[in-house]
């Protein structure tokens, strides 16, 4: 076998591939910069509510008002390299102007889902050291209170703000139907921010090593924070571009159509920054779901390439609007979760071929891609790996395996991170010597190409999001009529996996119903347990530790 059977399918090109770190850029916020010069005035972010009604921004306006919140946030906010600020919003235009601000002022970024209760916002907010919190007001109620416990400064962006006005007031009406409530003193709104940093002198770009303290969960504890570099970031741009340009030819000034959320690492590395730096239109859609809502940005523009996970393209292709007009989409890449061989051949039959790729956020969200070509597209495989990364099959003893068997997939490359944040000991069972070890089990072929077998034993994946068991069973221990609870995932046909929990509790008076209510006020939805069940008690080894894997297989 070739040491690297992947190089034998990759065009010339790419063999032997070396990235040269010497030439990346120090800062990812320069790619703005670099944005601006190269593209000008063309369109880089067009926001799109399911109205139809949107607001661009070109390249050269991003860098003008990154310019100016970086401005603020040095100077009127005395913020220092390497303080925190964590970003909580859906995706808008005000994702790109903050992330590329908070990079130019040297600050690293703790991206947060907009839709975690106080509790799990504020473990991150602690535990990341956040010094600002940028907020949309939708969510201000929630992310106050652990705010001021904490004393972060608070910054809000309301989604209508870069809008003209009576389209934003409209906007804001429709929203807000009883008017926008007063903002507490000494919260600051970014457009405000905005007008202040216009009028600040400019700052020179200052550097700092750590782009992102990116958090993943884990399968000992708590979620924890990867610490994503400059370089991580840079390199993964490089390595990805390279990678699609050698199979497709080089595009410049296409389409993207955003609608995995720009907290997430995969739509915040591949959708905003890789095709921002080949001079493409972002179209960015805040909420898929219904997934009616992205009827408009169909309508409006001819979409080149979008990114989503499984039950996103399953649902599309549910729509009977989608299938009386399905769009002419280059390119669709699935990522997040198992790719269906059903929803992928209806895809591909009706709409474009569907490349599926395989990453994490210790990845910088990419380990491998199907190729861009009609080809070489391989249902069920997750593609080759990006060039510049080394990738094996480890077996129980810590041996290589031969082509075709099973083992846990390890990764070694430029996009792979150093390790988490807070957490020394996770960080050194995940990594040795460079090779992270993904926890996945993954078969590679004799062309290279890579197969996830399965997926981290314990860990449930729901619509592409990981749910982590510890932190649900840490919920509901904490309930004072549960005597013990164990979580597992089991099959669900609309989000590919579903949470299901396996409780013991003290008196029957505890029903599923009110279980769940408890639940959702310390967790976020997709974390909820969809099924419960009761029993008198849990299976455990010799040692007392409750075996899921039993639970797993009797469900």
């Amino acid at each position: 076998m070739h040491p690297a059977p992947w190089q034998t399918s990759y065009p010339p090109a790419l063999r032997n591939y070396q990235l040269d770190t010497t030439s990346l850029l120090p800062n990812a916020g320069a790619l703005a910069t670099e944005g601006a010069q190269r593209f000008g005035d063309q369109p880089a972010c067009c926001f799109i509510l399911p109205s139809g009604i949107s607001v661009e921004r070109s390249f050269n306006e991003v860098e003008a008002l990154s310019n100016a919140l970086a401005s603020y946030l040095v100077r009127e906010m005395a913020l220092q390299p390497g303080d925190v600020i964590a970003l909580q919003m859906p995706t808008c235009l005000h994702y790109p102007i903050a992330l590329f601000a908070a990079w130019k002022a040297g600050l690293i970024v703790t991206n947060v889902n907009p839709l975690y209760t106080e509790r799990e916002l504020h473990y991150q907010l602690e535990d990341s050291g956040a010094k600002v919190l940028l907020v949309a007001d939708m969510f201000l109620k929630t992310a106050l209170p652990a705010a001021m416990d904490l004393k972060l400064r608070v910054m809000t962006a309301s989604l209508w703000d870069f809008f003209p006005p009576p389209v934003a007031d409209a906007i804001r009406n429709q929203m807000m139907p009883g008017g926008a409530p007063a903002l507490p003193p000494g919260i600051v709104r970014m457009v405000d921010a905005l007008v202040q940093g216009h009028a600040l002198a400019p700052i020179e770009r200052r550097d700092h090593p750590v782009a992102l303290y990116q958090y993943t969960g884990g399968t000992t504890g708590r979620s924890k924070g990867a610490i994503i570099t400059h370089q991580n970031i840079l390199a993964t741009l490089s390595v990805t571009r390279d990678y699609l340009q050698a199979f497709d030819g080089k595009h410049q000034g296409e389409t993207m159509l955003t609608v995995l959320p720009l907290y997430h690492i995969f739509a915040l590395t591949v959708n905003l920054l890789l095709f921002y730096t080949v001079g493409a239109r972002n179209v960015l859609v805040p909420n898929p779901r219904p997934v009616s809502n992205l009827k408009s940005a169909f309508e409006r523009y001819q979409i080149d390439w979008m990114t989503g996970v499984d039950t996103l393209y399953a649902g599309l292709l549910a729509e009977p609007w989608f299938q009386a007009n399905p769009p002419k989409v280059r390119f669709a890449i699935s990522g997040g979760t198992a790719l269906r061989p059903s929803t992928a051949n209806a895809w591909q039959a009706l709409v474009c071929p569907m490349m599926e790729g395989y990453g994490m956020t210790e990845t910088t969200c990419i380990v491998s891609c199907s190729p861009p070509s009609a080809a070489d597209l391989r249902t069920g495989s997750v593609g080759l790996p990006v060039p510049g990364s080394q990738v094996r099959i480890v077996g129980d003893e810590g041996q290589d395996m031969p082509v075709g068997e099973r083992g846990e997939l390890w990764v070694k490359g430029p996009q792979v991170v150093a390790g988490y944040l807070h957490a020394q000991q996770d960080s050194a069972s995940s990594f040795t010597d460079g090779w992270l070890h993904t926890g996945d089990i993954a078969q590679l072929d004799a062309d290279g190409f890579i197969r996830i077998v399965d997926r981290k034993k314990d860990m449930v994946l729901v619509s592409g999001f990981n749910v982590y068991p510890n932190e649900v069973e840490d919920v509901l221990a904490a309930h004072p009529e549960i005597v013990e609870a164990a979580v597992i995932g089991v099959p669900d046909e609309s989000t590919g996996e579903a949470v299901k929990a396996i409780v013991v509790r003290r008196s029957e008076a505890l029903d599923a119903q009110a279980l769940q209510q408890y639940c959702r006020s310390q967790l976020t939805a997709y974390k909820v347990p969809k099924q419960i069940e009761f029993v008198e008690q849990l299976p455990k080894s010799p040692v007392g530790k409750i075996l899921r894997a039993a639970l797993r297989q009797a469900a």
